[in-house]
């Protein structure tokens, strides 16, 4: 496989060339000194993965790694930095790895891992990432707002809901899965300041367009009404959250050694179920999903960390502490990866802006078990700087 190597810290080029050819898996093939100068290449050089450092000065490499997924997704994107400040982004932009300088060959070895076992495109076709858990693309997506997918993979179609109420009767007959909802329970849900009989014709007229855009997008999908209840037939189709839940839950407790395909389907999660519409009706499956997303993570996380892969661990942990800001097992989790890193600092830093935290927003502080944690870390610490 051939890579290149974007750092305008030449020593820093140099120490991971050495690096990667020792490792001998990976031929370091082109170093650059700009991320434009590296784009520039790619137009022109076969290249599987790009090494590429994030503090660089005109494009730094968050937006250069933006450029080389739109314009080349087959390549691998592998963060490397001196700051763990970077992987909320980078985990957004669905990195290979995120590496911390200076890098190790141990810790570079698990990268270099991943990027050799990652499936490879036929010639002369880019690679295109697998589905989660290796199944195929859900046609319908719940996680952050919903999107209904066409027939070509990864194809989104157009759906333009006529209305708000229809989009939501969709939504709330697709939640209820196939079962039967009376239709009183539906002009209650959905205009519940109503009268009846106006609201049993919004019902129809709603009914009507979403029958209308199924027939257009998946005919096998059908409303029924029997007996003055609705039903939504599925026709074989599943929804994003739906594979998450069944597959999420069968993997919690069993990270160990399933490591990828738990990443794989963490990348299903693009957001809290139903998120973007607001329906009071989703919010115990939306938390029932967070909290299994938590839950994963933690455990990958863990295992990253005694695998002797505390960046990858620091690396989820920084993205999910975004989202979960009040957490205190991922707090802690944070801690004890930075430690790991051999960078207690940034574990006593994590600690101090936690605290501040909370006790701006909530009041309150971090309980007994992350204090220790601190007080532990912050006297090694304050010994090592004693002892230099």
């Amino acid at each position: 496989m051939r890579a290149m190597l974007i750092d305008d810290e030449k020593p820093a080029l140099i120490h991971l060339e050495r690096l990667l050819r020792s490792d001998g898996r990976v031929d370091p093939a082109l170093l650059c000194t700009s991320a434009g100068e590296g784009i520039e290449l790619l137009r022109t050089e076969r290249i599987d993965a790009v090494f590429l450092d994030i503090g660089m000065p005109e494009m730094n490499g968050l937006e250069a790694a933006e450029y080389i997924q739109q314009n080349h997704p087959g390549v691998a994107i592998i963060f490397v930095t001196a700051y763990s400040d970077y992987a909320v982004e980078a985990f957004d932009l669905q990195a290979i790895d995120y590496l911390l300088k200076p890098v190790g060959a141990a810790r570079l070895g698990q990268a270099i891992g991943r990027i050799v076992s990652a499936p490879k495109a036929p010639e002369g076709r880019e690679y295109a990432p697998p589905s989660s858990a290796g199944s195929r693309t859900p046609e319908i997506c719940t996680l952050r707002r919903l999107e209904l997918y066409g027939a070509a993979a990864g194809a989104v179609h157009p759906v333009k809901w006529r209305t708000a109420k229809a989009q939501e009767l969709f939504a709330y007959l697709l939640h209820r899965g196939e079962q039967w909802v009376p239709r009183g329970g539906l002009t209650d849900l959905l205009w519940p300041d109503m009268p009846e009989d106006k609201a049993v014709t919004h019902l129809h007229t709603s009914v009507y367009q979403t029958r209308k855009i199924l027939k257009e997008w998946k005919p096998e999908m059908r409303l029924e009404y029997r007996q003055e209840s609705y039903r939504l037939l599925r026709g074989g189709a599943e929804t994003d959250a739906e594979r998450f839940g069944r597959e999420g839950e069968r993997l919690i407790g069993a990270v160990k050694g399933r490591e990828e395909q738990v990443r794989q389907l963490l990348s299903l999660y693009r957001g809290g179920y139903l998120e973007q519409h607001d329906y009071p009706w989703a919010e115990s499956r939306a938390e029932q999903l967070k909290r299994l997303r938590l839950k994963l993570t933690l455990e990958l996380a863990e295992e990253e960390r005694h695998s002797a892969r505390p960046g990858g661990a620091i690396f989820l942990l920084a993205a999910l502490q975004e989202e979960e800001p009040f957490e205190e097992e991922v707090c802690r989790q944070l801690m004890l990866a930075h430690e790991r890193a051999g960078d207690r600092k940034s574990a006593c830093r994590c600690y101090e802006m936690f605290a501040r935290r909370l006790d701006d927003e909530l009041g309150t502080e971090p309980d007994l078990r992350t204090r220790q944690l601190y007080e532990r870390l912050n006297g090694q610490a304050d010994g090592r700087a004693a002892r230099a």
